[in-house]
């Protein structure tokens, strides 16, 4: 992770860590090194969608979610 952050074209990617490490000094050490989210496995898919949201900046309530799903579901139907 500190690697990406080196490379200028990488840096602004938003990294979130998921581990099955527990502890409170992991999820520190991971946000030293740039982790914009740390989630401990196992993770919950809708916990893991909201943190996904948020790191890019988008709804992270399930109904919001749940609207913005329906419109666009028919773009990838074959």
């Amino acid at each position: 992770m500190e690697r990406l952050k080196l490379n200028p074209q990488l840096a602004l990617i938003p990294i979130i860590v998921v581990s099955a490490r527990a502890g409170l000094a992991i999820k520190e050490r991971a946000e030293e090194a740039g982790a914009k989210a740390f989630l401990q496995k196992p993770v919950d898919n809708a916990e893991l969608l909201a943190v996904i949201r948020q790191t890019l900046g988008g709804p992270t309530e399930p109904k919001e979610l749940a609207s913005l799903a329906e419109p666009n579901r028919r773009k990838f139907l074959l």
